[in-house]
């Protein structure tokens, strides 16, 4: 009985210290002007951060930054394969909210185009 408490204690705190680190990254929606194809950011990104984008299916997110893109996540989960060669490049497979999560060294400037 002892141990299936300590088991169920541990997987508690587990869950509660992966759901801190989550809400600990920053997050910013990236949003794009009025006829534009493009969005920015500048800012710290020491603590890294959680970008969102609303993306169509089968559109190429290029990403221009001085940072590090870890990860893109689309509306389901997946992560997508980086496609750059200059540039971080993700071409979407679904229309819906898409994750990019990012780290730098201090302040940095971001610029996503979408075509």
């Amino acid at each position: 009985m002892t141990s299936k408490w300590i088991i169920k204690s541990g997987i508690a705190a587990l869950a509660l210290s992966l759901s801190l680190a989550s809400q600990a990254m920053p997050t910013t929606q990236v949003t794009f002007a009025k006829g534009s194809y493009c969005g920015s950011f500048t800012g710290n990104l020491q603590q890294g951060r959680l970008f969102k984008l609303f993306l169509g299916a089968n559109q190429e997110l290029v990403i221009q930054t001085d940072a590090v893109v870890q990860s893109v996540r689309d509306s389901k989960g997946r992560i997508l394969p980086d496609q750059g060669y200059y540039n971080y490049s993700y071409v979407t497979r679904n229309k819906g909210q898409h994750t990019v999560r990012m780290i730098g060294s201090g302040y940095s400037s971001v610029e996503f185009c979408v075509y």
